[in-house]
């Protein structure tokens, strides 16, 4: 007799990290939910000002393609394109770095996330917020 046993569905995003905790770094991990930060911002942005792609891209001086890029998280950021592109779009970016804490702690606050990794803290919007309502009422 085969006994399978059935894989338990992700709840909510800590539960699908936690499928790859053993190749995910804690820096991999904040690294991701920075681009997510920052590309949402990008998009968010750009829905803003009712534009397409295309008209956003000709807006800040940038190739459609491009733009596409940073909105789906398929670009690394350097430090001095985050400010090019938050001067071009008046957007303020904040990071906030804190003493160095032994585990890895997220909680939720009305929509925001904070996330504790070793030696840094970020707070940011959550965009998983939609996705672990759907996957409760599952």
């Amino acid at each position: 007799m085969i006994i399978m046993n059935k894989k338990k569905t992700p709840n909510n995003i800590e539960d699908l990290l936690s499928l790859f905790s053993e190749t995910l770094t804690p820096a991999d991990v904040l690294s991701a939910k920075l681009m997510a930060q920052f590309s949402n911002a990008i998009t968010s942005e750009r829905l803003n000002l009712n534009m397409s792609q295309k008209d956003f891209a000709k807006h800040i001086n940038a190739t459609q393609s491009l733009i596409s890029r940073w909105e789906c998280g398929d670009y690394n950021f350097s430090i001095n394109k985050i400010a090019e592109i938050a001067a071009k779009l008046d957007l303020n970016v904040d990071f906030k770095i804190n003493k160095c804490h032994s585990s890895t702690d997220t909680s939720r606050n009305d929509n925001m996330v904070t996330t504790e990794v070793p030696c840094k803290i970020i707070q940011f919007p959550n965009p998983y917020v939609k996705v672990d309502e759907e996957l409760e009422e599952m």
